[in-house]
């Protein structure tokens, strides 16, 4: 059987932080093209420090490899969706926003104009081109945070707890976008229910090593390797979405 090209290969990966407390320890990680993947485990296991390893932010010990031997953090190969969209909208209107990053990448505007369609009509915001983030919604900023990175047409999507903060709308809106989505992504988060909609495979993550891998729905069942690493995963109410035994729940 010919074997998966990989997406990322990560080996040895260890990285500290500036007052010594260690947040990744020899961590080693492949994700293969295609693949839908959750990276889950409490605050503070090394989740976000991760990503930040893949887009080449911040580099520790050991070796990344993103995307084959194209260089780390180039907008095309691996695009990286921060948990606050503030941190990525800056600019005067969204269509802006969602330009920046193909023009940083000095294609003719006649492509920039199509990417920025195509990403604004992929999250849902297609005539936001003229709008300010800062009058959109959490949610809105959320899908225009996404629509900045998509208009890069990464071949890796990885999005850090895209669905925090946001209302039972606006998620499932974000749960359609990776739906939607064709290549490989990465999503870090404690939402399990969410995650479980739209990712194959669960990496659980704590005190910055992987302690769990393995099909989604098999860790899942798990219920004492998640409460052990801080992760619950309870069934839901497929009418109000409320998990089985709260009193709001109507079944």
């Amino acid at each position: 059987m010919k074997e998966l090209l990989h997406a990322v290969r990560i080996s040895g990966l260890g990285y500290r932080y500036h007052d010594g407390t260690e947040a990744l320890r020899g961590l080693d990680l492949v994700v293969h093209a295609g693949e839908k993947v959750c990276l889950a485990g409490p605050n503070g296991a090394g989740k976000s420090t991760l990503l930040l390893h893949m887009t080449g932010i911040i580099k520790g010990e050991g070796d990344v490899l993103v995307g084959g031997d194209v260089p780390k953090g180039a907008p095309s190969v691996f695009g990286l969706v921060f948990q606050d969209p503030e941190d990525q909208l800056f600019c005067p209107t969204v269509g802006d926003d969602v330009a920046f990053g193909p023009r940083n990448m000095k294609l003719p505007e006649i492509e920039v104009d199509r990417r920025v369609a195509s990403a604004l009509l992929a999250v849902g915001l297609e005539g936001f081109q003229s709008r300010s983030a800062h009058h959109l919604s959490g949610g809105e900023k959320k899908r225009a945070a996404i629509a900045a990175v998509l208009a890069c047409e990464p071949e890796i999507l990885a999005l850090d707890e895209p669905w925090a903060n946001l209302d039972v709308r606006s998620s499932r809106a974000v749960t359609d976008i990776l739906r939607g989505h064709k290549g490989t992504f990465i999503v870090a988060s404690q939402d399990l229910h969410r995650a479980a909609e739209v990712c194959e495979r669960l990496v659980i993550i704590d005190g910055g090593a992987i302690v769990a891998d393995g099909p989604m729905k098999e860790l899942l069942a798990d219920e004492e390797l998640l409460e052990a690493h801080g992760l619950e995963f309870r069934k839901k109410c497929a009418k109000c979405e409320a998990t089985k035994g709260d009193k709001k729940a109507c079944a």
